[in-house]
């Protein structure tokens, strides 16, 4: 795990004791990722770093300029095959090579827009998603995209808004925006396949899916299931009542929440109501926030 203050510790997965902790002199806000030899970290100040799981000690780090403005939150690394990928606050993707750091590929996948520090906002928050030769990525104020995993070359884009994060599917990408609203894409082509604005405003968690649902948490702990298919709303439950912004977990038909007062909880079985009642009770907005 990491901490606020830089510190990397590793502890036993059998009884807890700390086995050892690394200063990575970086404020870190998101998860590391591990490897069978490696574990790699994103800090604030633009840099991927891979400490040795053994140890700790450190083996290579590689750096991303980082805008003077940015949006609070890093996107947490992702390890796939052999290579470490992260998303940046300059809207660009990175993948480097496990072995030694070297830069594998440099994607620019939302270039920044407009003429004030505002509006050139563009900050990649989210861990990618990467399924198969495909990494699925969305960033604020910029697109959501596939790149192939070989080659970081962007074979489709989309104008989607989002710093919470996306799941895949088989056949579809689905992206929580900034502006509350749950869209499911094509998983090819990136064609909307449809939208609910119905949680606007929300500020809702990445989606994830879970059998016939993708499921998003909101800031006040609801958990909501949406149809993958229609996109109407199955079902919704509240898992605490503190505010998700992090990812939910599907794990084998169960989802595991946390709440940000660090309360976890796990929910199990197909939401309450069925898909024939989206046109009634089901379908309604949920309570407005603070309400």
């Amino acid at each position: 795990m990491g901490s606020a203050d830089g510190q990397v510790l590793a502890f036993a997965a059998d009884n807890g004791a700390q086995r050892w902790h690394a200063d990575v002199k970086g404020e870190i806000l998101s998860a590391p990722a591990v490897s069978e030899q490696e574990v790699v970290v994103r800090t604030v100040d633009g840099k991927l770093r891979a400490l040795a799981i053994a140890d700790g000690h450190e083996l290579w780090s590689a750096e991303q300029q980082i805008p003077r403005l940015t949006l609070r939150g890093t996107a947490a690394p992702v390890v796939a095959r052999d290579l470490a990928i992260s998303g940046f606050d300059n809207g660009r993707v990175l993948a480097v090579s496990l072995a030694d750091g070297g830069t594998v590929w440099d994607s620019p996948v939302s270039p920044a827009h407009g003429r004030t520090e505002l509006e050139r906002l563009n900050d990649i928050d989210a861990a990618v998603k990467v399924l198969g030769e495909e990494v699925f990525v969305a960033g604020f104020q910029g697109r959501a995209a596939m790149l192939a995993l070989d080659s970081g070359q962007i074979w489709w884009t989309r104008d989607v808004s989002s710093y919470r994060g996306v799941d895949v599917d088989d056949d579809q990408m689905y992206v929580s925006t900034s502006q509350g609203e749950l869209v499911a894409l094509k998983r090819r082509s990136g064609i909307e396949v449809w939208r609910n604005p119905l949680l606007k405003l929300r500020s809702l968690s990445a989606p994830a899916v879970v059998g016939d649902f993708v499921v998003v948490a909101d800031l006040e702990g609801y958990v909501h299931w949406f149809d993958r298919v229609t996109g109407t709303l199955a079902g919704r439950v509240k898992s605490g009542g503190d505010r998700v912004t992090n990812p939910p977990l599907s794990v084998e038909g169960n989802l595991y929440v946390i709440t940000d007062q660090g309360d976890i909880v796990a929910l199990h079985g197909t939401p309450v109501a069925s898909r024939a009642a989206n046109a009634g009770a089901a379908a309604e907005a949920p309570p407005a926030p603070g309400g």
